[in-house]
């Protein structure tokens, strides 16, 4: 096992690279100048030369990707051009929303397609069944910025039970995440549902039940165990896309995490944040991955580490 971490870590590390070279030059590509923003288009000559040799900005774009990288590996992204301070250190300040924004919705997300895949598995066929599969799948189709909009308004503006926008507590944190997790959550119930029944038809059930084990011992030890396995490769699919901030979301709730960080980097043509950004998104899909891998090893015995894919 230890010796397939370090193998995926190692290969990680040209696929973050990739990532960052990529955005490097998009951002490059992109109209606007940082400095006209960070300055004034009316500012003098002598200013935006300085903040322009400050920045390595007017140095061929290959000087800059190396510029860049040298910050990136010693001085914590460099400094941002919009914030004045390290990229890592404004990435950090706007994680911690990001992480508790994610936290809320991923366990939002795991409770709504547990719960309701059991009731789904207990009325198999009947009425109940049909209406969580059916309600599910629209989960699924609804696009989140439409989601999230539409809360916003019977919630929020018709209602007037949660705030409109900012960051806090439960109150501000509760649209935001269900918006996030209604349709992870109704993925998840179609994964973990029909997984159910595929284990409850196996063979191995219908030998405990001869042999006089309880019904309920059968289908939390041994039916949800098995049935877990392409669950959990899914969820940790979607942790990274958790963790790393749903930009539409905290966009329009206004969540001042690193997705709405992401958004005003990027209108601000701040080069060194946006890419420092890159990274760290990259870095968290890869490591989210790598842990869902290693649950799935230990869930699944028949999978040795040593076999595996990188």
């Amino acid at each position: 096992m230890i010796d397939y971490i370090v193998k995926r870590v190692l290969f990680s590390i040209p696929t973050v690279f990739a990532v960052v070279i990529t955005v490097f030059f998009l951002i490059h590509i992109a109209p606007g100048n940082p400095v006209d923003i960070l300055v004034g288009e009316n500012a003098s000559a002598v200013l935006k030369t300085k903040v322009e040799k400050e920045y390595a900005l007017d140095k061929p774009i290959i000087v800059q990707a190396v510029f860049f990288l040298k910050n990136v590996f010693f001085k914590g992204g460099g400094n941002s051009i919009y914030f004045g301070k390290p990229c890592f250190s404004v990435i950090k300040s706007k994680f911690k929303n990001t992480l508790f924004l994610g936290g809320v919705a991923f366990f939002m997300a795991i409770f709504i397609s547990f719960s309701l895949s059991f009731i789904a598995v207990r009325f198999k066929g009947r009425f109940p069944d049909r209406l969580i599969t059916f309600l599910a799948t629209i989960g699924m189709s609804v696009p989140s910025f439409w989601l999230g909009i539409l809360l916003l308004i019977v919630f929020s503006v018709k209602l007037k039970i949660f705030p409109v926008s900012g960051t806090g507590g439960f109150y501000h944190v509760f649209l935001p995440a269900l918006t996030l997790s209604l349709p992870m959550g109704s993925y998840l119930l179609h994964i973990f549902r029909n997984e159910l029944l595929a284990q409850t038809n196996k063979r191995f059930t219908v030998a405990l039940k001869t042999r006089g084990v309880k019904e309920f011992l059968i289908f939390f030890k041994h039916i949800v165990k098995n049935a877990l396995i392409p669950v959990v490769m899914v969820l940790f699919l979607q942790l990274g896309f958790l963790l790393t901030g749903a930009i539409i979301t905290e966009t329009i709730f206004s969540w001042d995490g690193i997705g709405l960080l992401l958004i005003t980097a990027i209108n601000v043509r701040d080069y060194p944040l946006v890419q420092s950004l890159a990274i760290f998104i990259a870095v968290v899909y890869i490591y989210s991955n790598l842990l869902g891998d290693i649950l799935i090893g230990y869930l699944d015995r028949r999978v040795g580490f040593e076999k595996r894919d990188l």
